[in-house]
C-alpha cells in the first residue's frame, strides 16, 4: 500500500474576506469527500492558509491536484492554492502527517518556484508533467472548471450529456469548454502515468 499527500496555501489569502475565505475551506472539505469515495482520505488545515490532504494508495496524485483547482476556480475564479505531491509506501494515512511523504510534500512547497503553483516531489518525468499540468489548467475559466471537474474523478464513467443537464447547458457547450480548458490532452497524460505507476 502506498498513500500520496498533497500539501497546498491558499493565494492571495489576506486578499479574500472572511466569508470568501470560510468557502474556500469548505470547497476543500467537499473535494475530500469527493475525492476519498474508493479509499480513506484526511484533511487538515492549518495556519491559517495552509492545507495538507492525503489519501491511501492513490499515486500520483496529479489528477487530485487538478481536481482541487477545478473545484476552487469552479466556485471563484479568484480562489487559488499552489499544491506540492508526494507519494510513499507508507501502509496509512493514519500513521499521521510525520510521515517521509507527509514531510517530502511540505518541503515540496517550501521549495516551490513562485512562477509554478504545483509541484511533485518526486521530480523527473512525474515533476515535468506537474508543471505542464499547472500551466495549462492555470488558464482554466470558472466555465471550464465546471466542465472539467466532474470528469477529473476517477472512475466517475459521467458523460459530456450529464453534465450539461447538472450545469443547465448544452452538451456542445460542455465539449467546447472541455477543449478550451485541454481536458483530452490532460486526460491521455493522466492515464498514461497512472497506469505506469500500477
Amino acid at each position: 500500500m502506498s498513500i500520496c499527500v498533497l500539501t497546498g496555501d491558499i493565494v492571495g489569502s489576506t486578499d479574500l474576506t472572511k466569508a470568501q475565505f470560510s468557502k474556500l475551506r469548505l470547497v476543500l472539505a467537499g473535494c475530500l469527500d469527493a475525492l476519498q469515495q474508493d479509499g480513506s482520505a484526511n484533511l487538515d488545515i492549518y495556519r491559517g492558509d495552509g492545507w495538507q490532504m492525503d489519501f491511501d494508495g492513490r499515486p500520483p496524485g496529479l489528477r487530485e491536484a487538478l481536481y482541487i483547482r477545478a473545484s476552487l476556480r469552479a466556485e471563484n475564479e479568484a480562489f487559488e492554492t499552489r499544491i506540492s505531491i508526494a507519494c510513499g509506501p507508507e501502509i496509512s494515512i493514519f500513521l499521521g502527517a510525520n510521515t517521509k511523504t507527509h514531510i517530502a510534500s511540505g518541503h515540496a512547497l517550501d521549495e516551490m518556484p513562485r512562477d509554478i503553483l504545483m509541484s511533485h516531489a518526486a521530480g523527473g518525468p512525474l515533476q515535468a508533467a506537474t508543471v505542464l499540468a499547472d500551466h495549462i489548467s492555470q488558464g482554466w475559466t470558472r466555465a471550464q472548471a465546471m466542465a472539467i471537474r466532474p470528469f477529473l474523478l476517477k472512475g466517475s464513467g459521467i458523460t459530456q450529456k450529464q453534465v450539461a443537464n447538472d450545469l443547465g447547458i448544452s452538451r456542445q457547450a460542455v465539449g467546447q469548454a472541455l477543449n478550451a480548458a485541454g481536458f483530452h490532452v490532460l486526460d491521455r497524460a493522466l492515464r498514461a502515468i497512472e497506469e505506469q505507476a500500477k
